[in-house]
C-alpha cells in the first residue's frame, strides 16, 4: 500500500495558495497529503473492526493487488468516494451515526479491491452485497445483479464476471446489464483533462443535494461540449487555474437541477478529486464552476496540512455566497472560492463582448467589494494562526491590486443592486428580533399608540433546514444585460415565473415594485421574498420617505399581528416603527451595503502577487 508521511508546506508554498494558484508540483503534495489521510483513516477503521469484519478480507485482496503492481495504491486510494466511505464509517464507527451499516455499505471497500485486483491481473473471488440490484465498481461501472441474494465476484484469466454477467473486455463500453463509468476528454494549448462523469457510484452525494441518475446519451454529449469549451478558455484565459485544476481534478458528478436558471455546485472535503455539478449552462458556466469548486478542494487539503485558524464552529458570521449564516472555516472558504471567482470575471470582462462583458463586469465588481468586506471579517475574528495570517495576507495582497482596475458607473449600480438584494434576504431570513419586544410593539401598534423611542436586540439565528434559494431578480438583472428584448418581452407580457413586484423594480419602477410587494404581502403570496423586494424598492429612492432600514423587526412585527388576525399595512407599520434602532449582537455588519474603495494598506513582501494572474 501507500506509505505515510508527515506533510508540511513551506512558506512560498504557501504563499502561492493564498493567491488562489497552486502549480501542478504543488497540487501533487496536496494530493499526496490526501493520500495519507486517507491510509491513516483506513489503519483506523481496520482497527476499530472486529477481526470477523469482511472489511479485513476485503482490506487483504487491495493489499494483494498492489503488491503486484504496487502504483495501484495511490490510484486506489485517490479515488474521491472511497474517502466518503472512509469518513462515514468512522463517523459510525465512534458514534457520529445511528445503527449499524448496512451491507452493502460494508462491502464497499470490497468493490474497490476488486477493482484494484482486476487492473493488477490478480485471479479471484470475492461475495458482495449489492444494492438495490447493482454492484459500482468504483471508476468502472456497475453490474446489475439478482437483488435478493449476494454477487459473487470472480476474475480467472482475465475475465470479470459479476453474478451471471460476463463484464465486456471493454469495460467502457454499456450492455444489457453493464453500465459503463462514462469519461470526459478535452485538450487545449497542449494541456489535456480528463475527468469521469460518475452518476452510478453509491457515495458520490455526500451532501444530499440531489445526484443525478443514469444520464442519456444526449446529457454526455452536451457535457462533453461543455468541457471541451470550458477547457479551450481556461487554457487560453486562465492557464494558471487550468493547471491546477488538471493535475487534480479527476471526477465530476452531475446533479439534478433545481428550478433556477443558477445552477448548483458542491466539493466534499472528503473527497479530494471529485466535484459535483448541476448541469452547466455552457462552457462559461462549467469552466467558472470548475475553478470555484477546485479552490474549496486545494483549501480543504491545505487545512488537513496546516492549521491556519483555530475553530470556531457558531454559525454567525455573514457571507455573501450563502443565505445562512456561517462558521469561521466556511467563511474562510467562501472568501478563497470567490478570490478565483472575482479573478474570473476580471478576466472575463475583457475577453467578452456586448451584454456578456457588461455582466463580466458586474460580476467582478460585486465580487470584488464582497470578498475585500468578508475578508476583513476573518481578520478581525482574531482567530488565525501565524501561517493563517501569511494565508491572509497573500489573498489580501490579490486584492489589493484589483482596485487599480476602472470600472463603468454602471457596473458599479448593478453590484451594488445585487449585493443590497443578498443582503437584505439574509437578514430577513437569519436575524431574529428580542421577542419579548416584539409582542411590546404588536401591542402598541394595534391599540394605536405611539411607538417609543427605544432598543431592540437582534440575534443571528439560523433557520433549522438548508437555505438554498435563489433570487428572480438577480436572474431579472442577468438578463436585462445578455438578452435585453427577452427582458423587455417580459416586462410588456409577464411571465409567471416573475412577480410583477420584481419586473418593476429591476425595470426601475420603484413606486410600481412598492405597490406590487404590498399587494404581494396583503394576500401571503411568497411573503419573504415581497418583503425583500419592498425593502430594496424603499432603500433605493432617496425620494421616498420611508427607508425601511430594519426590515427584520418590520417582518416580526408584521408577522405577529397578522397572527393575531389584525391586518397592517407593511410600510404604514414601517413609518409607525421609525423611533426604534435595532442593536445588532455583533454577526451583522451594517457596513454591507454600498459599494465603496476601501483605504489602501501596505502589504508584506512575501505575499506579493502577480499582476496577471491569469
Amino acid at each position: 500500500m501507500v506509505r505515510m508521511h508527515t506533510h508540511h508546506l513551506a512558506d512560498a508554498e504557501l504563499d502561492q495558495l493564498g493567491r488562489g494558484l497552486g502549480d501542478p508540483a504543488l497540487i501533487d503534495r496536496l494530493r499526496a497529503g490526501q493520500l495519507s489521510k486517507r491510509m491513516l483513516h483506513l489503519r483506523l477503521l481496520l482497527d476499530g473492526l472486529p477481526e470477523q469484519s469482511r472489511v479485513h478480507e476485503h482490506f487483504a485482496l487491495l493489499v494483494a493487488a498492489t503488491r503486484r503492481r504496487p502504483e495501484l495504491g495511490s490510484a486506489t486510494l485517490a479515488h474521491p468516494h472511497l474517502g466518503t466511505w472512509l469518513a462515514e464509517q468512522l463517523r459510525r464507527l465512534h458514534g457520529g451515526r445511528d445503527g449499524a451499516p448496512a451491507p452493502a455499505d460494508v462491502d464497499y471497500l470490497g468493490c474497490v479491491a476488486a477493482d484494484a485486483a482486476v487492473r493488477a491481473g490478480l485471479d479471484f473471488e470475492l461475495t458482495l452485497t449489492p444494492r438495490d440490484g447493482a454492484l459500482v465498481l468504483p471508476g468502472r461501472g456497475m453490474a446489475l445483479v439478482d437483488p435478493s441474494a449476494p454477487a459473487v465476484v470472480r476474475h480467472r484469466d482475465g475475465v470479470l464476471r459479476i453474478g451471471t454477467l460476463t463484464v465486456p473486455a471493454e469495460p467502457e463500453r454499456d450492455t444489457e446489464n453493464w453500465l459503463a463509468v462514462r469519461t470526459l476528454r478535452a485538450e487545449s494549448e497542449g494541456l489535456g483533462i480528463t475527468l469521469l462523469l460518475d452518476d452510478l457510484d453509491p457515495f458520490r452525494d455526500r451532501h444530499q443535494l440531489g445526484a443525478a441518475t443514469r444520464l442519456d446519451e444526449k446529457e454526455v454529449r452536451h457535457w462533453q461540449t461543455a468541457l471541451t469549451s470550458a477547457w479551450s478558455m481556461l487554457t487560453r484565459q486562465h492557464r494558471q487555474y487550468a493547471e491546477g485544476i488538471a493535475a487534480g481534478l479527476t471526477t465530476v458528478v452531475p446533479l439534478d437541477a433545481p428550478h433556477s436558471t443558477a445552477g448548483v455546485n458542491v466539493t466534499s472535503l472528503e473527497a479530494f478529486g471529485a466535484t459535483a455539478m448541476t448541469r452547466p449552462a455552457d462552457g462559461i458556466a462549467l469552466g467558472l464552476g470548475l475553478v470555484h469548486e477546485f479552490q474549496h478542494a486545494k483549501l480543504g487539503a491545505v487545512l488537513d496540512v496546516v492549521e491556519l485558524y483555530q475553530r470556531d464552529e457558531r454559525p454567525r458570521y455573514y457571507a455573501p455566497w450563502r443565505d445562512d449564516p456561517r462558521p469561521l472555516g466556511a467563511v474562510l472558504q467562501g472568501v478563497y472560492a470567490f478570490l478565483a471567482v472575482t479573478d474570473f470575471w476580471r478576466v472575463q470582462r475583457a475577453v467578452l463582448t456586448g451584454g456578456p462583458a457588461q455582466l463580466a463586469e458586474a460580476e467582478f465588481v460585486r465580487w470584488r467589494d464582497r470578498v475585500w468586506r468578508t475578508h476583513d471579517t476573518l481578520v478581525r475574528a482574531d482567530r488565525f494562526t501565524a501561517p493563517g495570517r501569511r494565508f491572509l495576507a497573500a489573498m489580501r495582497a490579490v486584492q489589493e491590486l484589483w482596485w487599480s482596475e476602472p470600472t463603468s458607473p454602471q457596473a458599479q449600480q448593478l453590484a451594488r443592486d445585487a449585493a443590497a438584494d443578498h443582503w437584505v434576504g439574509w437578514r430577513l431570513r437569519n436575524r431574529r428580533p428580542d421577542r419579548a419586544a416584539v409582542l411590546r410593539l404588536a401591542d402598541l401598534f394595534a391599540d394605536g399608540e405611539p411607538c417609543p423611542a427605544r432598543w431592540v436586540e437582534v440575534r443571528v439565528e439560523p433557520r433549522a433546514e438548508r437555505l438554498l434559494t435563489f433570487s428572480a431578480r438577480l436572474d431579472l438583472i442577468r438578463l436585462g444585460l445578455t438578452d435585453p428584448a427577452r427582458f423587455a418581452e417580459l416586462c410588456r407580457e409577464p411571465d409567471p415565473g416573475f412577480s410583477v413586484g420584481d419586473l418593476a423594480l429591476v425595470g426601475g419602477d420603484l413606486a410600481a415594485a412598492r405597490d406590487a410587494y404590498r399587494a404581494q404581502i396583503a394576500v401571503g403570496e411568497d411573503p419573504l421574498d415581497a418583503w425583500i423586494g419592498l425593502t430594496l424598492a424603499c432603500q433605493r429612492d432617496d425620494r421616498y420617505p420611508v427607508r425601511l432600514d430594519s426590515p427584520e423587526l418590520c417582518l416580526a412585527v408584521h408577522t405577529e399581528l397578522r397572527r393575531r388576525g389584525r391586518e397592517a399595512d407593511p410600510l404604514e407599520l414601517a413609518r409607525w416603527l421609525e423611533p426604534v434602532t435595532c442593536d445588532e449582537d455583533g454577526a451583522g455588519e451594517r457596513t454591507w451595503g454600498p459599494l465603496v474603495q476601501p483605504r489602501r494598506t501596505p502589504v508584506a513582501a512575501t505575499s506579493e502577487a502577480a499582476p496577471d494572474r491569469s
